[in-house]
């Protein structure tokens, strides 16, 4: 679950993207927003590397599903 919005953008491949128990696959230029609260994951279900930009705003945490916290380093 993470704690603030957080916008994704895919810039190469293909990827799953899951927010709120709702599934989409996601190509070049596809965008997905997250909303502050949601639970999320993000799978490459292909053999080639795929990027994306994700946006948040600074302090975002997230809580993994064995309940420890992350704060990652580019959200400070």
């Amino acid at each position: 679950m993470i704690s603030h919005e957080e916008t994704f953008y895919v810039l190469s491949g293909r990827l799953r993207l899951t927010i709120g128990g709702e599934t989409a696959e996601l190509g070049v230029g596809d965008a997905a927003v997250a909303p502050a609260g949601s639970a999320l994951a993000v799978a490459n279900t292909t053999d080639q590397p795929a990027h994306m930009w994700v946006t948040t705003r600074v302090g975002l945490s997230a809580e993994l599903a064995d309940g420890s916290t992350i704060t990652p380093p580019w959200t400070h």
